[in-house]
């Protein structure tokens, strides 16, 4: 059969998805071709789709060169040409709508995965004060899921054998023992629990999330003091072993990542909690 076009009571509009990266969509014939220019905002996926009156759902076309694919870079006049009669043997059409879809590889994998991954940097600052250092790591599907974070000074500590009161006394010791005025820190804490993102259920909201986390776990603080025979004792009031939680809210806008709540080790050892990070 030959291959032939019928332009008779053909129409073309052109039609862009995600206005913010394609824009001004223009359609002509070029001999046996359709050619489809238009500006690209950034980096992006491109695809190429097409309606008309007897076939009102878009379809993506095949038989594509140019400016279309996985690798599209920015620019204007980008081009797009339609092989269609290496698509189709004939092509007979009315109201023909031509859509181009330009996507980033984040909105791509944003709309296609159903898991969700969080990988964040953290701190902790706590009233002693003392900071931590560590990370948060998660992943969410259908908007439920899990996560597990840990920090710490880095500096681990052997527990030490006697601890002091708030006045510094030592229960073996009749009186206040001599102190050198050195002291030493340590700190650890790991976490796990569970998270919800709010917005995994609005069609408007497919690139960020709004949710909290909610965990439990266990920790170690403890506050050293050198005597002056180069003994090292726990200052008790701030010096604590148990079991503990966390909790706070996170959000993301097109994958950069926020959070900020608070830690606690047996209700005793409180701590602010914040980090930024990544969610794909």
């Amino acid at each position: 059969m030959r291959k032939y076009i019928i332009l008779l009571f053909l129409i073309f509009s052109a039609l862009t998805l995600f206005a913010e990266n394609a824009s001004n969509v223009r359609v002509r014939q070029e001999g046996k071709n359709i050619v489809v220019t238009y500006d690209l905002k950034s980096n992006s996926i491109v695809r190429l789709l097409m309606a008309s009156d007897d076939s009102p759902q878009y379809r993506e076309l095949k038989a594509v060169t140019g400016d279309v694919g996985r690798r599209v870079h920015a620019g204007k006049d980008r081009k797009i040409v339609w092989n269609l009669l290496d698509e189709q043997d004939e092509f007979v059409a009315k109201g023909v709508r031509f859509r181009v879809e330009a996507i980033s590889h984040y909105e791509h994998y944003a709309t296609k995965t159903k898991v969700k991954t969080v990988v964040m940097g953290q701190v902790g600052n706590s009233f002693a004060p003392q900071l931590s250092y560590g990370g948060m790591i998660g992943q969410m599907y259908k908007g439920i899921g899990w996560f597990v974070s840990g920090r710490s000074n880095f500096n681990f500590l052997e527990p030490a054998d006697h601890s002091c009161n708030s006045n510094l006394s030592i229960w073996y010791n009749n009186g206040t023992p001599f102190y050198s005025g050195k002291s030493q820190k340590t700190h650890w804490a790991v976490y796990g629990g569970f998270m919800m993102n709010f917005l995994e259920w609005s069609s408007k909201n497919k690139f960020n999330t709004f949710g909290i986390y909610l965990g439990g776990g266990y920790g170690r603080r403890e506050l050293q003091l050198e005597l002056a025979n180069g003994t090292w004792v726990a200052y008790g009031p701030t010096s604590v072993k148990n079991g503990g939680g966390n909790a706070g809210l996170f959000f993301s806008v097109y994958g950069v990542t926020l959070h900020a709540g608070a830690s606690t080790i047996g209700f005793e050892y409180l701590e602010v909690e914040a980090g930024i990070g990544l969610m794909f």
